[in-house]
Order: structure tokens, then C-alpha cells, then sequence
């Protein structure tokens, strides 16, 4: 009885030993800048860095792989405090806000059939574009609200409401909406963008929308050429809204459809 003891005390012993070893021979020293860096991000996990998580991206970041400025959601104030911990210059942070390039709503929304199926974006895009007139306007659904990770996106009468205090600019919504009317674009103020998706003619946006773009061509007179019409449908051309002067005021209360909107 007593040999059959020590043998295995002394296996476990044997094993024990083993491994200590192994894990002074194998052991991978943590970056310490890894927990430090891991800190400073805001933990939402929301993956507009293009990561999984912030201890992801945190990694990324202390390999070289990953730029200082990956965290959208902190934007400059932490993207200076990951520059100081990984001794490098501050890298400039472009920080971009959503906006919904449709302007329809439950109110002024034209539909050509009843749509009884799944009530969301997705599917109804699937069938029949959810009965809508339009084959390029918000479906209204809120697919974009759902996947939203910091609550920036309400829903009023069928259409997104973004609030742009809270919005990261991670994408989310831009990725899941199947008709693509929602963007990213810089924020510039005040903020300014073409509510409308359509790329058909004048006379064919009439015809299912109110609101939509018909290529008038009078946002580009009275820009002085910031506004572009390309392919029956106008574009604001947001690398040089710095550089020029523009009425605003004018401008969106000249657009004949009212699809230019401005948010100071």
C-alpha cells in the first residue's frame, strides 16, 4: 500500500517540476504597454477599429499592426494618449458622423403595395423593396437602429434619426442597410448633405418621391461648383467645404425639392 503512494508522490513531484520548467522556457513576457494602452480605450467593443474587441485592437496596436488611431470612438483625446505610450507623434483624426441620404419618412413615403412580410430592412428589401415606390429610399425599418452600439439612431414616423452628439462614426449602420442611404461624412459645421439616393432622372424621381434629387443643377450655381451633379444625382464635395464661403441659408432654401439639409 505504502509503494503505491510514494510512486505517485513521486510522479506528481516529477510533473510538478515539469512544468515549472516548461513555464520558465516557454513563458511570453506581456507587453506592459498592452494594459496601459488596454486603459485607455473606452471598452465598448463596438468594432468600428475593425477588431473583434478593444483588447484586440489594443494588441494590434502595441505589434505595429494596427495604426495609433484605430479607436474611432475615442478620436483624438485617446488617440494622444496611445501616441504618448507608444512614443510616437500624434497621427490626425478625421472624425465623421452618419447621415441619412434619403429625407421620406411614414408621412410622405409613396407605396405601390401592402408589405406584410419581416419587419425589417433586410427582408423587405428582399420583397418587393418592402412595397416602397422608390427603389433607392429608406425602408424605414430600423435595421440601422438595432446594430447602432452607443444608441445614436431613433426611429420618427419610418425614418432614422441620427443624434450626432452621440454617434461614433464606427459604420454599423452604413454596413447593414441594404438600400446604402446612409454615409459617413466628416464633421464639418455646419453639416451638410444631399438627402436623396436616387440616381435616376428628374422626371423619374418625381414620380415615386417628393423630396428626391432631380439634378436641377441650382446647388452648384450657388455654391460656386462645391455642389456636383453626376449621374442625375448631386454630391457635396466635402474636401473643399473649408475653402469657400456658401450662403447656406440660401442654398437649402433655394433647392426646389428641399433634399438639401444643413444642421448647425
Amino acid at each position: 500500500m505504502l509503494l503505491p503512494l510514494l510512486l505517485m508522490g513521486s510522479l506528481g513531484v516529477i510533473f510538478g517540476i515539469i512544468l515549472v520548467v516548461a513555464e520558465h522556457t516557454f513563458r511570453v513576457e506581456e507587453d506592459p504597454r498592452l494594459k496601459e494602452i488596454l486603459s485607455l480605450l473606452p471598452g465598448a467593443n463596438c468594432g468600428a477599429c475593425g477588431f473583434p474587441s478593444c483588447e484586440a485592437c489594443a494588441r494590434q496596436i502595441v505589434e505595429g499592426k494596427a495604426p495609433v488611431n484605430s479607436c474611432v470612438m475615442g478620436g483624438e483625446e485617446v488617440t494622444e494618449k496611445i501616441c504618448r505610450v507608444m512614443g510616437v507623434s500624434m497621427e490626425k483624426v478625421e472624425r465623421k458622423v452618419a447621415v441619412i441620404n434619403c429625407n421620406v419618412d411614414n408621412l410622405t413615403r409613396k407605396i405601390q403595395a401592402d408589405y406584410q412580410g419581416i419587419q425589417t430592412c433586410q427582408a423587405a428589401h428582399l420583397v418587393m423593396g418592402g412595397g416602397m415606390s422608390c427603389a433607392y429610399g429608406c425602408l424605414g425599418f430600423g435595421d440601422c437602429m438595432e446594430v447602432c452600439p452607443v444608441e445614436a439612431i431613433s426611429l420618427k414616423d419610418g425614418l432614422p434619426r441620427i443624434d450626432r452628439e452621440k454617434c461614433i462614426g464606427c459604420g454599423r449602420c452604413v454596413e447593414v442597410c441594404p438600400r446604402k442611404v446612409i454615409e459617413l461624412i466628416p464633421r464639418h459645421k455646419p453639416l451638410v448633405w444631399v438627402a436623396c439616393s436616387n440616381p435616376e432622372p428628374g422626371k423619374k424621381v418625381r414620380e415615386v418621391c417628393k423630396k428626391g434629387c432631380i439634378a436641377c443643377k441650382v446647388c452648384e450655381k450657388l455654391s460656386g461648383g462645391l455642389f456636383e451633379v453626376s449621374d442625375f444625382l448631386s454630391r457635396l464635395k466635402y474636401e473643399e467645404i473649408s475653402h469657400k464661403e456658401v450662403d447656406w441659408e440660401k442654398l437649402v432654401e433655394k433647392c426646389p425639392t428641399g433634399c438639401i439639409l444643413k444642421e448647425d
